[in-house]
């Protein structure tokens, strides 16, 4: 409930009316703003390439790296030409690796089985609070910032501009300025037709919806860059063969393109087999009476899902520990 605003998040949060239309505006955003990710990736991977070779053969650890440029891509898609400065945005990435670290903590997780524990002095917790409030910050000020950014575009000294100096709310911002672009995954979610039935997200909701894209994305995809890093590192000759594939492709590979590059699909594939980046995956909650794998389970019921162990199940995989693409 701290960290998800009373649980308007999809990760944490239940199936009520308001989830399902935060559900269905994400998934609509996301698509609206699919045609930008392409390029999108090819630049992001640029700089990191150039970042990666700044550092020439001193010793480097690329999860940070790799975590800043996860950011900036879900910040790029979100926010366009308004995304934050490189600090800003460096600063906030780190926020998001520590907030989740020390989530972990058993003092804090502790809680949520005894919420009475509250009342005890508790640095982790304390430390929790101040992470939550540097990412609502920075998350509400790129709201802002987006708003006032498209205000911009219509002129300092216009009409509309003057209107909105002297608006109090962001109610009244919108009726005198039109919406933000519909090809930034915040600009379809502030457009007319954001939510499932023409009906605006919430602004808690598009908030932790937000929220939820950064969290959801950054760690995870650093994780699986890095752990690929690391099996690599082993196989030389698989690196050379990886390289012979991208070569031999016609033009730059981007999302869609996988099937041309089986081995890279292998790869990453084998990289979350073995080293998944939510190894238990998020709990979900039995909305009715059913069975799984011929044992019942109650509506209410919390499933948490085991992945490491299916993927590594030895009746299912020859040599479940080896990175085998």
């Amino acid at each position: 409930s701290l960290v998800s605003r009373g649980g308007r998040d999809l990760a944490l949060g239940g199936p009520c009316p308001g989830w399902r239309r935060q559900r269905g505006a994400v998934r609509g955003a996301l698509a609206r703003a699919g045609g930008r990710l392409g390029p999108l990736l090819w630049l992001q991977g640029q700089e990191l390439c150039e970042e990666l070779r700044s550092h020439g053969e001193a010793p480097l650890d690329p999860f940070e790296v790799f975590t800043f440029h996860t950011c900036s891509t879900i910040a790029r898609l979100l926010f366009g030409d308004l995304v934050p400065p490189p600090r800003e945005l460096r600063a906030f990435s780190r926020c998001l690796g520590e907030l989740l670290e020390v989530w972990g903590r058993s003092s804090v997780r502790a809680l949520d089985v005894l919420p009475l524990l509250r009342a005890l002095p508790n640095p982790g917790l304390r430390k929790l609070l101040q992470l939550v409030q540097h990412r609502d910050a920075f998350v509400e000020a790129q709201i802002q910032r987006h708003q006032v950014g498209r205000l911009g575009e219509l002129g300092g000294s216009s009409e509309a501009g003057a209107a909105w100096r002297t608006s109090q709310h962001v109610s009244s911002f919108r009726q005198v300025c039109p919406s933000p672009p519909a090809d930034t995954v915040l600009g379809a979610l502030l457009g007319q037709n954001s939510g499932a039935r023409g009906v605006a997200l919430s602004p808690p909701r598009l908030h932790m919806a937000l929220v939820d894209l950064f969290i959801g994305g950054t760690e995870t995809t650093a994780a699986a860059l890095g752990w690929a890093v690391a099996f690599l590192l082993h196989r030389p000759e698989l690196q050379a063969r990886l390289r012979a594939e991208l070569e031999g492709a016609q033009g730059p590979p981007g999302p869609g393109d996988m099937g041309r590059l089986p081995l890279l699909q292998a790869t990453i594939s084998e990289t979350l087999r073995l080293r998944p980046p939510a190894p238990l995956a998020l709990p979900h909650c039995a909305l009715r009476h059913t069975s799984l794998g011929g044992l019942p389970v109650m509506a209410g019921t919390v499933l948490v899902p085991n992945l490491l162990a299916a993927q590594q199940d030895p009746d299912i995989w020859q040599h479940p520990e080896v990175f085998l693409p």
